[in-house]
């Protein structure tokens, strides 16, 4: 992201190696909220960011099995119809990172919070110890601040994945000497190579080879009909 533009990922230079943001005004606010966000990180606000990506791209993947998802799909039409003439599955690939930019300040934020590892504690039951459920209170709390209330109890059952992973190291840090034990593997921080998005040039070759054997890879047609999109 640079003055106003959105670089995009080099395997995937179709249109043009950038995009104005204007065209998606929510990245546009979502880029000043992360400059707060990156002071509070202090540090380290790559490592935050990356583990707010890899959450929310996660989300992403599922997003098109989720009838209440709108949100994003309506991005990335307005996203298509302005600079590719309608071809969602090449734009759902390379435009990801940009769509989905708001919600991952948006998790930042949540995961920076004071209270978040208490959330996590409560997850699991507390000093009464039990699975994570629909009612996880970290999960519910990101639902509601990425303006999807519904969300809480699909990520809180969503157990293979970074969030889970997260949730889990901050959760066994709060046991009596937990902080001791915990090695590099506990590390809250670290996403594991499993839950690791897909690279743009990694998706780009799935869809080349889909075309090859007459697949669409443009499942997100059917979520949200190019009537409904934005002007």
């Amino acid at each position: 992201m640079r003055h106003g533009k959105w670089l995009l990922d080099a395997d995937a230079d179709r249109h043009g190696s950038t995009w104005s943001l204007g065209v998606v005004s929510e990245v546009v606010q979502a880029q000043y909220r992360w400059a707060g966000v990156r002071r509070r990180a202090g540090r380290d606000p790559d490592v935050l960011f990356d583990m707010a990506h890899a959450v929310v791209c996660r989300w992403w993947d599922q997003a098109p099995g989720w009838e209440e998802e709108t949100i994003r799909p309506r991005r990335l039409y307005r996203l298509a119809e302005v600079y590719a003439g309608g071809d969602l599955g090449w734009w759902r690939i390379v435009g990801r990172d940009a769509i989905i930019f708001p919600e991952a300040v948006a998790v930042a934020g949540v995961l920076l919070e004071r209270g978040t590892s208490e959330l996590a504690w409560e997850a699991f039951g507390g000093e009464r110890l039990r699975a994570r459920g629909a009612d996880d209170p970290l999960c519910q709390r990101l639902g509601e601040r990425v303006g999807r209330p519904w969300l809480g109890p699909l990520a809180g059952t969503d157990y293979d994945a970074a969030l889970s992973a997260h949730i889990g190291a901050l959760a066994r840090a709060r046991r009596p000497g937990g902080a001791d034990r915990a090695g590099w593997r506990d590390d809250p921080w670290r996403v594991r190579p499993e839950h690791r998005p897909a690279t743009a040039a990694a998706q780009l070759r799935v869809r080349a080879a889909e075309a090859r054997q007459a697949g669409s890879g443009t499942r997100w047609r059917a979520v949200v009909s190019a009537g409904t999109a934005p002007v």
